[in-house]
């Protein structure tokens, strides 16, 4: 191709250039030598930049180049370009110039657009490549957007008119059918799916416009879709079209409008989902999905509506349908149907290689809606059989019609439990689990029971990811030749959606076996129900399902060879061994908890209970069991010992009819523990001591933590020896299996936590023996000599080169790593002390509160401080010269990267199985096998482990920070050589290196130290208070300021940062991001704790119906090991107990609990404290700029508190001589109205700012009038000034009123001001139409070639 030269073609002017040949020709050169891959860039660019001229500075010369395009007919390989680029021409001009087009040039356009639509140029050639499709529907939808202000929305019109007059579906007319499709259903998808593209108004007004004309819409589109019935595979995607637009306008059109066709297009769309094609299938199935949720919203409408209303419920209309009532039931529930299902999605295959093919993504789309319509029709029959309980119906063969059909879906979903598909098999328990919490009598049946509990004992089996030479003929056992076969099914759906076993493992298969744990936990519970109704039957049901269990636990020990290899029936072996102590464990759970310490249940009804349930046959049957396990002592693979180690703690409430068996339990756990230990200590096997050393620990933790009292019998015995298993935690000088602290998987810590059990028990039941402190001594002891072995030194250089963090030293590997381990074990045993202790206190006695915290003051004192001094101080250039050499590890470390970026897959056991902790759940953490065989020292890159290492440094460094001052509020107020602790510490810990710490440890350092230390503060009750007081404030008045302004640049960062998307490299913008908006919010919380007292809720102080539903939906609420979770955006959940009403939006007066410290910082400005004026003045500041701030979460948070302390602030600064030093009025009230245009779409945060905005003008309008009106003239260019005059005359004449009455009838409503502010502020209000794939707040440049637009 010969390229035109561009390169010397100057800019033209509009008026010189007419539509010529030549242009038209050069337009078409230009075009395929930007798409031609063998011209030069530069080509390409001079190519480009003319066209984008010629769009940009001629629009209605490119129209009539764009539809000359799309008439050129020419057979050549480049037609479809020309077609692509003429469309792209009209949807850009339409999109971005059509407000310059005078209104016959318009009307020209859509004349043009539409003759096109209806001529010959319209045919298969043209509208084979989606993307024109797709583009001339999308122009379409763009006029009628742009039309819909006006008196008829012509576009609109034009389509329902060839909707109307569309005749027999022919090939002549099939083209332009399928055109007015698309456009009907990418308009209902911008409407509904992406509503946020198109401003508020507009897509009112648009749906208001197909209100008004579905009566003329909907009897079409059904006649063409049963027109097309006999032209399926003619007509395949024209069909598919069809039914998507018909299913767009289902997900939003009432339900009325379509009831009288309900019926018909059940039995229609049922026939397209029997052709042969899997997307018409798909397509069908979500019409399917879209009828049941319309009737099913509209069964749950009905209901609310009858319960708020008698006379509703009582009238014609709500009486029950028993005849439509059955079609419906008849057409989805029949025989025939369910049938259908099995026959088209899950007919079973023994061929792998058969099942790879059939595995597709229209399939998999195909099992996720039927999921989802399990789910659905779950709840159909729910909300009909809780209307059959309400209403008296007479017709005896609809009911027995009813029960028939629910229970051939209740057969149904077992079958589906174990589909190979996970996601459907989840659906089916979750529809289930549905039947479970709210119809149980229909699952009372004894067989029905059994098989559940084995389809659950199947599907808890996780997913072993084949190798390349794994063998079937290894296995000679036909229960895992069966497994291995399943497994195989459920391998290649797992493939076909992960990239990884990682990824299926924490992505998807610990959330499957959560709701699995929800099933298990609603099903046991079943058969304990609140009312004393039918115990017979389900005691006899629940005791034939726990001798299942314990029959099936024996042969499974039997089937077990005394050694384990690494063959591929051991792998399956194991796998059986974790899923079934996953539901022994849940299942033995709820029976303990309902039996043994159920509030839920008065004694009488627990004992008779007991009785039924506990025969003597079923005790002996647990005892054998028990005494079975305890002889079960051959050498086994780790994996399959540790489940051993914990069902003997799941049995150990059996021991209460044999004693002696605890004694044993007590003794196998200690002694495993032991031998491990010891060999851990010598180099022997780490791997798998490290594995059985946890499951020891955590079953001896779950004795501990549920038999509390029985295990209180053994104290004196069991704390020497516990004591000293500790200490030899400490002892470890071998090569570790890891530097890291695990919290949830570390057996010293669930040792001492275990310890600290017995010990505060004992504590409190004995408050004056002083041998308890003595032995709290003694827990403290290894802390304390470790810190004192590692942190005897004076400089961050002796520090770094103590743990070799610059790999500089000449020192054993081994040793560093040892140093390493120990140090951060003691670290984190430190912060488990103090964390207990702290939860203890209540029950401690104040000598016993004060002489614990006495003891752990001089490790505060002398390690932890200078620990977080060496910490701050390895961020810091001038302090630490290594900084150079360590910089690349004092970075993000692979696992905040990959939890910032929500990628994170742990290898973690607790992320993987279910378990349960303390009085609420199960044993222990089953062995996760895939972590400790896909994972190893070798595979870790040393930087990488080493950045871990420092970030969990410098974590547990602040959290105990943190903690101490939660736990020894005398901090607050203690002198050490007439000086206050309080001044030391900041000056020496938290401000000396604050400056240098990136934003990423600030995070740390504000959400584990700022926030407790200011939630806790406590000022003195003695003479001193005020002095400590006024300290504190002076802390916060550096403090606040600082912090905001680093938000505030780094917000200003990432609002102007261009992301470059093109490269894919946007991953640190993203993180930075997501730490700027974590910052922030612990920086509102630290906030509103300064403000507000803080609430501490007693966890127990819950009703029992409360902890009966959490128990049911298998959630419990406990505390972590360590309050740093890995989910990031934890604080969706996160409730910090200070009642706020929003009220205070609207003007209403309540009054505010604020803390002591905030009290007495108002009290110091209102008698003119320079300090407490300036501070309250940087908290009003703050408040208001916040809300301009990309987060609408900071914006929710702090907008019940701006109001009131405004006006409280505005009251004492207007007293003050200078308030012009202090109260910048212009800014802050321009902070309202950026916050306004920030967060214009989200409609809740919306409403309110436009509330408080008018609050804000109506308190400061009588002495700051000036301002506010400069601020609005300068924000909004086109203000009306009539409504804003009208508006002040209001507000004066309301300050003018002679009595409160008068003042009272002359008040604005909040309607009337929020009305009168919102049409002031209209302008930066009304978003333009253009939508943008930015984010909110950011300026991202997209690529500029053409086949991307």
């Amino acid at each position: 191709m010969t390229l035109f030269s561009f390169k010397a073609q100057k800019k033209l002017v509009e008026e010189t250039l007419v539509f010529t040949p030549e242009l038209f020709q050069r337009v078409i050169t230009a075009v395929l030598c930007s798409f031609n891959p063998s011209t030069s860039n530069n080509e390409k660019h001079y190519a480009l930049t003319y066209l984008e001229d010629l769009k940009e500075n001629h629009p209605l010369i490119c129209l009539t180049i764009a539809f000359e395009l799309l008439k050129q007919q020419q057979e050549f390989s480049n037609q479809s370009y020309l077609h692509h680029y003429g469309i792209h021409l009209i949807e850009s001009i339409i999109k971005h110039k059509w407000t310059l087009l005078k209104s016959d040039e318009k009307n020209l356009v859509k004349e043009q657009l539409f003759l096109l639509i209806k001529s010959s140029c319209l045919n298969q050639t043209f509208m084979d490549p989606i993307y024109i499709r797709n583009a001339l529907a999308r122009c379409i939808i763009e006029i009628i957007k742009r039309d819909c202000f006006d008196k008829t929305n012509t576009a609109l019109e034009e389509i329902i008119s060839m909707t109307q007059t569309m005749g027999q579906i022919q090939e002549t007319n099939c083209l332009q059918l399928e055109l007015v499709l698309l456009v009907y259903r990418f308009l209902n998808e911008e409407l509904t799916i992406y509503s946020q593209s198109i401003q508020i108004h507009r897509r009112r007004q648009l749906l208001n416009q197909l209100q008004k004309r579905l009566t003329d819409i909907l009897p079409c589109l059904i006649r063409i879709s049963n027109d097309l019935v006999n032209f399926i595979e003619q007509y395949e995607r024209l069909t598919q079209t069809c039914l998507l637009a018909v299913n767009s306008f289902l997900q939003w059109v009432e339900y009325n409008h379509f009831e009288q066709y309900e019926l018909f297009l059940c039995e229609l769309f049922l026939k397209f989902f029997q052709s042969n094609s899997v997307k018409l299938r798909h397509a069908s199935f979500e019409c399917l999905l879209s009828l049941v949720n319309k009737r099913l919203a509209r069964k749950q409408l009905q209901q609310q509506q009858q319960q708020r209303n008698k006379r509703i419920a009582l009238s014609p209309s709500a009486a029950l349908n028993c005849q439509q009532e059955k079609f419906f039931l008849n057409c989805f529930l029949s025989d025939n149907t369910l049938e259908i299902f099995l026959r088209l999605l899950l007919t079973p295959t023994d061929s792998i290689e058969q099942l790879r093919t059939i595995v597709t993504n229209d399939h998999i789309n195909c099992l996720k809606m039927l999921g989802q319509l399990l789910v659905k029709l779950a709840n159909y029959l729910l909300h009909l059989f809780q209307q059959l309980a309400t209403k008296s119906i007479d017709d005896d063969q609809f009911l027995s019609f009813v029960n028939e059909r629910t229970r051939s879906f209740l057969r149904f979903l077992l079958l589906l439990n174990q589909h190979p598909f996970h996601l459907l098999s989840l659906n089916s328990y979750q529809a289930l689990n549905a039947f479970i919490c709210r119809q149980p009598t229909l699952l009372s049946n004894e067989q029905f029971c059994l098989q559940l509990v084995e389809n659950l004992k199947q599907s808890l089996h996780r997913v072993h990811f084949s190798t390349s030479n794994e063998n079937l003929t290894e296995i000679d056992n036909d229960i895992l030749k069966k497994q291995y076969q399943h497994n195989q099914q459920c391998y290649v759906y797992a493939l076909y959606e992960y990239d990884s076993e990682e990824q299926f493992f924490s992505k998807f298969f610990s959330q499957y076996r959560t709701e699995l744990q929800k099933v298990i936990k609603s099903f046991i519970g079943m058969f304990f129900p609140d009312e004393n109704v039918l115990v017979e039957t389900n005691m006899s049901c629940l005791k034939s399902i726990l001798q299942h269990l314990l029959v099936f636990l024996e042969t499974l020990v039997q089937r077990t060879p005394n050694q384990t290899d690494h063959s591929l029936a051991s792998n399956y072996l194991i796998i059986e061994w974790e899923a079934f102590y996953l539901l022994l464990d849940h299942v033995l759970f709820v029976v303990r908890k309902e039996l043994f310490s159920s509030s839920t249940l008065t004694i009488q009804s627990q004992q008779k209970m007991e009785q039924l349930l506990m025969t003597s046959t079923m005790t002996e049957q647990f005892l054998r069991t028990l005494r079975f396990l305890l002889q079960f002592t051959p050498n086994l693979r780790e994996h399959i010992h540790g489940h051993v180690l914990n069902l003997l703690s799941l049995m150990f409430f059996i021991t209460q009819h044999e004693p002696t068996l605890a004694i044993q339990i007590i003794q196998r756990l200690l002694t495993t523990f032991q031998l491990y230990q010891q060999q851990s200590i010598a180099g022997i096997g780490s791997n798998e001591c490290e594995i059985l050393q946890t499951q020891a620990s955590n079953a001896f933790l779950y004795l501990c933590k549920n038999f509390t009292v029985k295990m209180i019998g053994y104290y004196s015995e069991l704390f020497p020896f516990l004591c000293q298993l500790y200490k030899d935690e400490f002892q470890l000088t071998q090569n570790p299996l890891s530097i890291a602290i695990d919290e949830s998987t570390c057996s010293t810590l669930k040792l001492l936590d275990a310890i600290q059990t017995l010990l505060f028990y004992q504590m409190s039941q004995q408050p004056n023996d002083p041998a308890h402190f003595d032995e709290f001594v003694e827990l403290v002891k290894p802390i304390y000599e470790t810190l004192l072995n590692s942190l005897n030194i004076d400089s961050v250089v002796s520090f770094i080169q103590y743990l070799d963090l610059c790999s500089n030293t000449n020192l054993d590997f081994n040793l560093i790593r040892c140093r390493r381990r120990n140090f951060m074990l003691a670290l984190h045993c430190l912060c488990l002390l103090i964390r207990n202790s702290k939860q203890q206190q209540q029950k401690l006695t104040i000598d016993l509160r004060t002489k614990i915290a006495v003891c752990l003051r001089p490790i505060f004192f002398d390690y932890i401080m200078k620990l977080t001094q060496f910490c701050n101080q390895l961020y810091d250039r001038q302090t630490n010269p290594f900084y150079e050499n360590l910089k690349m590890n004092l970075t993000y470390s692979e696992t905040e990267k990959q939890l910032y970026l929500g990628t994170y897959e742990s290898n973690n056991t607790a992320k993987t199985t279910i378990t349960s902790s303390t009085m609420t759940t199960s044993s222990s953490q089953p062995v996760s096998f895939v972590r400790f065989q896909s994972t190893s020292i070798g595979t870790i890159i040393d930087d990488q482990r080493l950045r871990d290492y420092l970030h969990r440094l410098f974590d547990i460094c602040y959290q105990i920070n943190g903690m101490f001052f939660a736990h020894d509020i005398d901090l607050y107020h203690l002198k050490i050589n007439d000086n206050y602790f309080l001044t030391t510490f900041l000056q020496k810990i938290l401000f000396e290196n604050f400056q240098t710490l990136p934003s990423f440890r600030l995070r740390i350092v504000l959400r584990h130290l700022c926030r407790s230390f200011v939630e806790h503060y406590c000022s003195s009750v003695t003479i001193d208070k005020e002095t400590i007081n006024e300290l504190f404030l002076t802390f916060l008045d550096v403090f606040l300021p600082y912090i905001q302004q680093r938000l505030t640049t780094m917000w200003t960062n990432l609002l102007t940062t261009t992301i470059d998307y093109q490269q894919g490299e946007c991953s640190d913008e993203v993180i930075e991001e997501c730490v700027c908006v974590l910052l922030t919010r612990d920086f509102v919380d630290i906030i509103r704790f300064f403000i507000y007292k803080a609430t501490h809720t007693n966890p127990t102080n819950v009703n029992s119906k409360s902890k009966k539903a959490k128990i049911v939906n298998g959630r419990t609420q406990t505390e972590s090991m360590c309050e740093e979770t890995d989910a990031i955006d934890e604080w969706d959940d996160q409730c910090l107990n200070v009642n706020i009403s929003n009220k205070l939006l609207n003007g209403t007066q309540e009054k505010m609990d604020y803390s002591d410290l905030f009290t007495y910082m108002i009290k110091m400005s209102r008698q003119n404290s320079p300090l407490a004026l300036r501070l309250f003045s940087y908290v009003i500041k703050i408040l208001f700029e916040c809300l301009t701030f990309p987060d609408a979460y900071c914006v929710n948070r702090f907008l019940p508190l701006i109001l009131p302390l405004t006006k409280l602030y505005t009251d004492i600064i207007d007293k003050h001589v200078n308030s012009s030093e202090l109260f910048d009025v212009k800014f802050l009230f321009q902070c309202l109205l950026k916050g306004l245009e920030r967060h214009n779409e989200n409609e809740g945060v919306n409403t309110n700012m436009i509330s408080l905005i008018g609050h804000i003008y109506e308190l400061w309008y009588n002495q700051y009038q000036n301002q506010l009106d400069l601020v609005l003239h300068q924000t909004i260019p086109q203000l009306n000034l009539e409504l804003l005059n009208t508006f002040k005359s209001r507000l004066v004449s309301n300050n003018n009123a002679l009595n409160e009455q008068q003042r009272k009838s002359q008040q604005l409503t909040e309607r009337e001001r929020r009305d009168t502010i919102k049409n002031l502020l209209n302008p930066i209000l009304i978003s333009p139409l253009t939508s943008s794939n930015k984010k909110e707040g950011f300026n991202s440049k997209g690529p500029t070639i053409i086949t991307t637009i």
